[in-house]
C-alpha cells in the first residue's frame, strides 16, 4: 500500500480518536489493512509531526500538529484596512472591495483575520476583493463596519492637515 495512504489514514484516525501508545495505533491500521512495525509508524507519526501530550484528564495520547495559524497583529490589520479600502459595494450577499492597485490581498487577508460575522470567504485579485457573505444582511453590515473603519483614517488624515 502506499506511503500517502498510509498516512492520510494514519491523520485521519488520529484525528478522530485518541492513542496513547504506538501498539495501539499499530492495530488499528491493521484493522484497515496496513501492517507496519514501530520504527515505520515512528517515521510515520514525525513526518506528520504528532506529538505525544497530555490529554485533559493527564493521560498522555498522540496529537496530530494544530493548523497553522496566521496572526498579524490588530494595528496592522486596521492599518490595511484604513489606508488601502478606497470604495465599498454591496451586490445581494456579495462585498466588493477596490483597493489601490497591488493591494487587495493584504486587504483580504486583513478582513480574513479580523473575523467578521457572516463572511463566508475572500477572494483577491489585484485591485479588488470579492467578499462572500452569509446573507445580504450580513454584507450590508460589513459594509458599514469597513466605511466606519475607512472613515476613520479619513477623519484623522483631514484633523491633522489642519
Amino acid at each position: 500500500m502506499p506511503r500517502s495512504r498510509r498516512l492520510a489514514l494514519l491523520a485521519q484516525m488520529l484525528s478522530g480518536r485518541r492513542f496513547s501508545s504506538q501498539d495501539e495505533i499499530v492495530q488499528a491500521l491493521a484493522r484497515q489493512g496496513f501492517e507496519v512495525t514501530q520504527a515505520t509508524l515512528s517515521r510515520d507519526l514525525r513526518s506528520l509531526g504528532v506529538a505525544k501530550r497530555s490529554d485533559a484528564h493527564g493521560r498522555p495520547v498522540y496529537e496530530l500538529p494544530g493548523p497553522a495559524v496566521e496572526t498579524i497583529d490588530r494595528q496592522r490589520r486596521l492599518l490595511d484596512l484604513r489606508a488601502f479600502v478606497n470604495d465599498i459595494r454591496v451586490a445581494q450577499n456579495l462585498v466588493v472591495v477596490r483597493t489601490p492597485p497591488g493591494h487587495a490581498n493584504g486587504v483580504g487577508r486583513a478582513i480574513d483575520l479580523a473575523e467578521f460575522e457572516g463572511v463566508v470567504g475572500t477572494v483577491a485579485g489585484d485591485d479588488t476583493v470579492l467578499v462572500v457573505m452569509a446573507d445580504s444582511a450580513a454584507a450590508r453590515r460589513l459594509k458599514k463596519r469597513l466605511d466606519a473603519i475607512a472613515l476613520g483614517a479619513t477623519a484623522a488624515a483631514e484633523g491633522s492637515a489642519k
